[in-house]
């Protein structure tokens, strides 16, 4: 009989699928069954998902994830946050909050202008 609910398909990174494929042979389950643990820990970890379903907690205390915690996963160390990436530049900030003000200004100047058109064209 067909199951009621829909398929959802998803297709990984190379990095991702290499930690799914990690996480099944840790845990000897198939690749459906960790990407659904994985997307209900990750709901559940937003929020978005209660824990109604007990049987399912006991499921994921049992999941080994921590065969590749030390080791780069791809060994493409590029794909790993930089932290100076996410640092905020304050100087470009500083230069673009300016500019934004000098646009608001022109905007602001430009309306008056226009109110006032006729007093300019006489």
């Amino acid at each position: 009989m067909p199951s009621q609910r829909k398929r959802i398909g998803f297709l990984p990174s190379e990095e991702v699928h290499e930690i799914i494929d990690k996480l099944c042979k840790a845990n000897k389950i198939s690749q459906s069954k960790v990407t659904g643990l994985l997307v209900e820990e990750a709901l559940r970890s937003r929020g978005a998902l209660s824990d109604v379903f007990q049987d399912k907690s006991c499921e994921m205390s049992n999941f080994i994830n921590n065969s590749f915690e030390q080791e780069s996963v791809s060994g493409n160390d590029k794909s790993l946050v930089n932290r100076d990436d996410c640092m905020v530049n304050k100087k470009a900030l500083s230069a673009d909050i300016k500019l934004m003000h000098e646009f608001i200004e022109f905007k602001y100047f430009k309306k008056i202008m226009n109110q006032n058109y006729d007093i300019f064209n006489k």
